[in-house]
């Protein structure tokens, strides 16, 4: 089977979801030939950068007006149309991609692309071609929604009455697996190695923050706000790519004395370490970083949710007292508070384990196979 991911670079989900089905296939499936393509890239630089850049300027500058946008097209009406109608207008330079590698089945991580791929179905230019659109939020949205689509993965069961009830999605059609992780999230190494191996202690509360996206005033307010009241409290701070940030954060733990429990990071690429040693996590919610979290059973504080899809996968993990939601002003206050009642962060960690989804990249692959008739033994799980 000939397998293509598309993908796109608005955020970073789409991409990393994309990493791990191509990093699960080369494990399990040597046999399945994957390519995975930045679908808004290969149309064209023009159309990539006023996508890409369109969108982290809203989310960035006006995410109040971007949140508006997002619920006004969620709905059947002359503006979803609109953004439908402009992206399926790109289909023809998505087929020049597509003809190139000749695929069996596509998977679509992205909701544009989903647009495109349904035109040229539509039009008869994919008969032979199984497509598969992959969410990966944990809410719907009406423009990931299209004819001419083989099947449709969600990130949860939960999420499918809306797609049945709202969009008029064929039921047969759903398929609740799970956003795609790589396999180091659900399988832990040994949590006294890792602290070893990091210069951590395995017997202290251990705080991971994931501040790269987080601008830095609020970071540094939270850190030094949670560093002074808890100092028993090891923290591990993950900056990302943000150099303004690490610098002033390194400026103020000298200040406070707290080298000795607090390690900084620039860019990782082993966070999955970070999260199998911590008893909670303070980060934005994006669909891939609530998937990881759920499948190493972390306990989430979400901290600076933007109107749309963040804030609806807040109120997802709300819902299921898989986290809490914090602001500048109480995130010291709610942060400690909960991590001095370890009933409650149990039971939040429970919730986490029972909503994991270890297997979604497999059972995605497993899938694909089925719908193109090469499929091996096995259900999805």
């Amino acid at each position: 089977m000939k397998l293509l991911i598309l993908t796109a670079s608005t955020g970073g989900g789409h991409k990393r979801a994309a990493a791990a089905l191509e990093d699960t296939i080369h494990r399990l499936n040597p046999d399945v030939e994957v390519t995975v393509v930045d679908g808004l890239r290969a149309i064209g630089k023009m159309y990539d950068t006023t996508t890409v850049k369109g969108y982290y300027f809203l989310v960035k500058n006006a995410p109040k007006f971007y949140g508006e946008m997002y619920n006004v097209t969620d709905r059947e009406n002359l503006a979803y149309k609109v953004v439908m109608k402009l992206n399926a207008a790109q289909a023809d330079k998505l087929l020049e991609v597509i003809e190139q590698h000749d695929p069996d089945v596509i998977i679509m991580c992205h909701a544009f692309i989903t647009a495109m791929v349904s035109k040229l179905k539509g039009s008869g230019q994919l008969n032979n071609v199984k497509v598969i659109s992959l969410i990966t939020d944990y809410d719907a949205h009406r423009t990931y929604i299209a004819p001419n689509i083989d099947a449709y993965v969600l990130a949860e069961p939960q999420m499918a009455p809306k797609l049945v009830e709202e969009y008029g999605v064929d039921e047969s059609i759903i398929y609740p697996l799970g956003i795609p992780t790589f396999e180091k999230f659900s399988k832990p190494g040994a949590k006294e190695e890792i602290c070893r191996r990091e210069g951590l202690d395995p017997h202290k509360t251990t705080l991971l923050l994931m501040a790269g996206s987080f601008g830095v005033t609020g970071v540094l307010n939270i850190y030094e706000n949670i560093a002074k009241g808890n100092p028993d409290l090891q923290m591990v701070v993950i900056t990302g790519r943000n150099g303004k940030l690490i610098e002033k954060l390194d400026e103020v733990v000298d200040e406070l004395g707290a080298r000795n429990r607090t390690k900084l990071l620039f860019f990782v690429n082993n966070v999955e370490d970070y999260m199998h040693v911590s008893d909670l996590i303070v980060t934005k919610p994006g669909g891939l970083t609530i998937s990881e979290s759920l499948a190493c059973h972390l306990p989430m504080a979400i901290y600076n949710a933007y109107p749309g899809q963040e804030q609806y996968n807040v109120n997802f993990l709300l819902k299921q007292n898989a986290a809490i939601c914090v602001d500048e002003e109480n995130a010291s206050e709610e942060i400690t508070k909960l991590l001095h009642d370890p009933a409650r962060l149990n039971e939040m960690r429970e919730n986490c384990k029972r909503l994991a989804r270890p297997n979604a990249a497999a059972d995605l692959i497993k899938l694909a196979r089925q719908l193109d008739g090469s499929a091996l033994s096995g259900e999805l799980s």
